[in-house]
C-alpha cells in the first residue's frame, strides 16, 4: 500500500479551492510532517482552517520526521521534512509542486506527484467535474503566486 505525504504547497492550493477533501476520497489518509503542519496554519486564514479541521478529523496525519540532514539550503522545513519522512517509510508517494523540491526528490529516488496530476486523477474517478478548472482557480491562490505551489 503506498503512503501519501503531502508538502505545503498542495495542501494550501487545495484547501484555498476548497478542495482538500479530494486527498481524502482518493488516499483515505495523507501523512504530513510538522513542519508542513507548521507552514500551514501560520496563517488564520480559511485554507489554514480548512487544514486544522482535517487534522482533527484524523485523516491529514501529523507525523514527527527524522531530522532532516544533506538538504540544499534552498529548500524549505516542511520540504525537507516531507522527503525525510519519505525516506523513512516504503512505498512513500510525496505530493509536491516545487521545482527545485522536485528536483531533490529525484536525486533522491523519492516518487511524487503534483497537484494538477491529483486533480486529473480525481477528475478521470469523477469526484470533480473539471481539474482544469480548478487548476485555474488554484493558481489564483497564495500558494501558487507566492511560488510554494
Amino acid at each position: 500500500m503506498v503512503v501519501i505525504i503531502s508538502d505545503t504547497g498542495p495542501l494550501l492550493a487545495l484547501a484555498g479551492v476548497d478542495q482538500l477533501n479530494i486527498l481524502q476520497e482518493l488516499f483515505k489518509t495523507v501523512l504530513i510532517p510538522e513542519a508542513v503542519q507548521s507552514e500551514c496554519i501560520a496563517k488564520q486564514d480559511s485554507a489554514a482552517q480548512h487544514i486544522e479541521i482535517a487534522i482533527q478529523q484524523g485523516w491529514l496525519e501529523v507525523r514527527q520526521a527524522p531530522c532532516p540532514q544533506d538538504f540544499p539550503v534552498s529548500l524549505g522545513d516542511g520540504e525537507q521534512e516531507a522527503m525525510q519522512l519519505a525516506t523513512q517509510l516504503q512505498n512513500a508517494m510525496l505530493i509536491m509542486d516545487d521545482r527545485l523540491a522536485r528536483r531533490e526528490a529525484l536525486h533522491r529516488n523519492l516518487a511524487f506527484v503534483g497537484t494538477a496530476k491529483i486533480l486529473w486523477t480525481a477528475q478521470q474517478r469523477g469526484i470533480i467535474p473539471s481539474a482544469a478548472l480548478l487548476i485555474s482557480r488554484a493558481r489564483d491562490t497564495p500558494a501558487f503566486r507566492h511560488g510554494e505551489g
